[in-house]
């Protein structure tokens, strides 16, 4: 079978923008704009056109959970991400959010675009992505596009401009399972790792749930750091205001368990290998 679906990159982005008649920092909070989200890119192929899609997001988790629902709708639906589609874009994207999202998250967005048009945004954006988005069609965006686009971006007339664009998940299917790449950051620094799900027996894996696994494991070891803030923050109030609510730390407590039960049974009802070893948030029962 022709691959469908090629390889998936989420890129972690940011974009300053500076006004360089007036020399300072080249710190975000000096930034006359600043452009920050989570970008997925995979060109997807269908009776011999490849259309371009990009799912931006604030947050990693939730970015590669959209990206797994309109791979899914894509491959159930060759015709569904054309402009005319029936596709309830909204219900789509409130299932990829958690309880926890939805009660402590409210800045979370999400929006979709194909071969540069945008098909779904969750709330109003600023014009730069869509912008960005129907100059790269689905490409790279790099400083030389930044600083030609620049004028329509942010109304200066020196641009300074620092970009940043790191892969965090590179994903592929093959002929055995799917292959997944993850870099992420630990306490300000890089750390990588990378996991292959074989195909079960007479069967071909779902690139999707391999997604929703990446986007589980993300989202363990953000709350893994989150519930160490937590900790700190209960040992140095000694009786005073605490910048976290006892509703919000049950709920980290709750969505914790709710993924390690996530990924234990994934583990379980798959096969799994990591290289070079398995992260040591991992939780125990789907330890290799």
């Amino acid at each position: 079978m022709a691959q469908d679906v090629g390889t998936l990159t989420l890129y972690r982005e940011k974009s300053l923008f500076f006004d360089g008649a007036h020399p300072g920092p080249d710190l975000e909070p000096f930034a006359r704009l600043a452009i920050r989200s989570n970008r997925v890119v995979c060109a997807l192929a269908s009776e011999g056109r490849v259309r371009r899609l990009v799912v931006r997001g604030h947050n990693i988790p939730t970015t590669l959970r959209l990206a797994g629902r309109i791979v899914d709708v894509f491959k159930a639906d060759r015709m569904a991400l054309d402009g005319d589609s029936a596709v309830d874009w909204q219900t789509l994207s409130d299932a990829v959010l958690s309880d926890y999202d939805r009660a402590f998250v409210p800045e979370t967005w999400l929006a979709a675009y194909v071969d540069g048009a945008c098909i779904y945004a969750s709330k109003p954006l600023h014009p730069a992505f869509e912008v960005l988005e129907a100059e790269s069609k689905g490409g790279e965006i790099d400083e030389a596009m930044l600083k030609r686009l620049a004028p329509r971006l942010v109304d200066i007339r020196s641009t300074r401009l620092r970009h940043d664009s790191r892969a965090a998940v590179v994903m592929n299917e093959s002929s055995d399972g799917v292959r997944c790449a993850v870099i992420e950051r630990r306490r300000g620094k890089d750390a990588a790792f990378s996991f292959h799900v074989q195909n079960p027996p007479r069967k071909r894996l779902r690139l999707s749930v391999t997604l929703y696994m990446a986007a589980d494991l993300f989202e363990l070891q953000n709350l893994y750091a989150l519930a160490e803030r937590v900790q700190r923050a209960l040992a140095e109030a000694q009786g005073g205001a605490l910048p976290f609510s006892l509703d919000q730390v049950e709920a980290i407590t709750m969505r914790n368990a709710q993924l390690s039960a996530l990924i234990k049974s994934f583990h379980e009802s798959h096969a799994v290998r990591y290289r070079p070893a398995p992260p040591a948030y991992l939780p125990v029962g789907a330890r290799i």
